[in-house]
C-alpha cells in the first residue's frame, strides 16, 4: 500500500472512531439492550438471505455487461464482486473495482482495460437509485428535512455526473477523450500517451450497449430488483426486533443510506452508518434515537459478517494473493508503486 493510500487509510479510522465516540455520548447506551432481548433469530436468517441475494443479482448484471465481450460463469462473477466489495468495505480507496478486473485477468485470461468498462458501468447503475428515492418522495407522508434535502442534491449530483459522463462517452467519445486528456498536460511525457491510450480504451469499452437495448433494459430491470432486496433485507431487520414501521419509509431511508457510500467513507463505514441512520430515520422520520441505533448497530455487525465471511471465501478461490499485492505497495500488473 503507497504512503497516500496508507494515510487516506489511518486518517478515515481516525474519523471513525471520533464519530464512534460521538455516537456513544448521543445515543442511551442503556436502553439498546433491551431491544436485543426481542431480536428474532429467523427474521435475522431471512434478513441476511435478502442481504446475499441483492449483492448475487448485482453479480448477474455485471455478468451480462461483460458478456458482451466474453463471458465468464455467473458464480464466477459473483465471487469477483464480492471479494472487491469486501475489499472496498476494509479499505475505502476504491481498489475493490480494480481487483474485480484482475480476478478476470488472472483466471480468465483477459486484460484489466477489457474489463474495466463494465465493471464501471456496473457501478453507475447503482446510482439510479437516486432515482428510485425521488419517485418514493410523493408516496411518503413526510416532511423532507433540511439535511436530507443536502444529501439528495450532493447524491443527485454524483447521479448526474457520472451518468452524463457515461452518455457523452458514448454519443462524443472523441469530444470526451479531449476533455479528459486536458488535465494530463501536466503530467510527465512519458507517462502521458500510456495514460491517454488507457483513457481511450476505457472510453471505447463505455459503448456496451450499442445495439442491445435488451441488455440495458434486463440491467436497469435488475438494478430496481438490487434495490428492492436491499429495502426488504432491512425491513427485516425492522421486524427481527418486532419495530412496526412502513415499508416504504425502510426502502427510502435505506436507500438513502446506500447511496451515501458514494461520498468518502470511514473503513468498514465505522461510525459514518450510525450517524445516516439516526439523521434519516431519528431525525428525518422520527424514529426513537435507542429504536434507530439498535436496529444499525446490528445491521452493521451482521453485514460485516456476512461480507467477512463470503468475502475472504471469494478471495480464497479467486485469488488471495492480490492482498499481498495491495499491502506491499503493488500494482495491479506486479509493478511497484
Amino acid at each position: 500500500m503507497n504512503k497516500r493510500s496508507l494515510l487516506f487509510l489511518i486518517f478515515g479510522s481516525i474519523i471513525g472512531l471520533g464519530l464512534i465516540l460521538l455516537w456513544l455520548n448521543y445515543v442511551p447506551i442503556s436502553e439498546l439492550k433491551g431491544y436485543f432481548t426481542e431480536l428474532s433469530p429467523f427474521h435475522v436468517f431471512l434478513a441476511a438471505t435478502a442481504y446475499l441475494a441483492a449483492y448475487f443479482v448485482r453479480s448477474v448484471r455485471w455478468n451480462i455487461l461483460l458478456s458482451q465481450s466474453y463471458r465468464i460463469p455467473v458464480y464466477d462473477t459473483w465471487f469477483y464482486a464480492m471479494a472487491g466489495n469486501l475489499l472496498n468495505y476494509l479499505i475505502p480507496i476504491r481498489a475493490g473495482e480494480l481487483v474485480r478486473a484482475w480476478f478476470v485477468k488472472r483466471n480468465h485470461g483477459h486484460s484489466i482495460v477489457s474489463s474495466l468498462p463494465s465493471i464501471i458501468i456496473d457501478k453507475t447503475f447503482d446510482t439510479l437509485a437516486i432515482v428510485a428515492v425521488l419517485i418514493l418522495i410523493p408516496f411518503l407522508a413526510i416532511e423532507i428535512s433540511a439535511g436530507l434535502w443536502v444529501l439528495l442534491a450532493l447524491l443527485a449530483i454524483v447521479f448526474v455526473l457520472s451518468v452524463g459522463l457515461l452518455l457523452l462517452a458514448a454519443w462524443y467519445p472523441q469530444k470526451v477523450l479531449t476533455w479528459l486528456s486536458l488535465p494530463l498536460m501536466v503530467v510527465p511525457v512519458r507517462f502521458r500517451e500510456k495514460v491517454r491510450g488507457f483513457i481511450q480504451l476505457l472510453i471505447e469499452g463505455l459503448n456496451l450497449f450499442e445495439h442491445h437495448p435488451g441488455k440495458l433494459i434486463l440491467a436497469t430491470l435488475l438494478t430496481a430488483l438490487g434495490i428492492l432486496l436491499d429495502g426488504i433485507y432491512f425491513y427485516l431487520i425492522f421486524e427481527a426486533f418486532g419495530i412496526d414501521f412502513s415499508f416504504l419509509l425502510v426502502l427510502f431511508g435505506y436507500t438513502l443510506i446506500n447511496l451515501s457510500y458514494a461520498l468518502p467513507q470511514p473503513p468498514a463505514q465505522l461510525g459514518s452508518n450510525e450517524w445516516m441512520m439516526i439523521i434519516v430515520f431519528s431525525l428525518g422520520f422520527s424514529l426513537t434515537k435507542s429504536s434507530a441505533s439498535a436496529i444499525m448497530a446490528f445491521a452493521h455487525i451482521l453485514t460485516a459478517i456476512l461480507m467477512g465471511v463470503v468475502g475472504g471465501v471469494a478471495f480464497a478461490i479467486s485469488g488471495y494473493e492480490v492482498i499481498h499485492m495491495i499491502f506491499k505497495g503493488e500494482k495491479i500488473d506486479g509493478k511497484s508503486d
